[in-house]
């Protein structure tokens, strides 16, 4: 699975690859990301958030899973916003 990554460690985002885990070994069982193997810090926070973004440009409409980590000790992450808030 690709995605792109907003990296505190980098200073511009990029793609990267995600791991999948299987529900089972057939070929059409769901997969799931784990993005816990692409975010840091998981000594600090060791569970990842999600949500769903719906973006509606013009007629046509994006959906986007968002996985993030939100703790007051994680380092800022500037690549979202000015003042690294989500």
């Amino acid at each position: 699975l690709w995605c792109r990554l907003y990296s505190t460690s980098c200073s511009r985002p990029h793609q990267a690859e995600m791991l999948t885990r299987c529900a089972a070994m057939s070929h059409g069982s769901p997969r799931f990301p784990m993005a816990e193997t692409l975010l840091q810090e998981a000594t600090l926070q060791p569970y990842v958030h999600n949500c769903q973004v719906t973006v509606h440009e013009g007629q046509h409409t994006h959906n986007y899973c968002v996985f993030f980590k939100q703790h007051c000790r994680l380092q800022v992450n500037t690549l979202l916003s000015g003042d690294g808030e989500f």
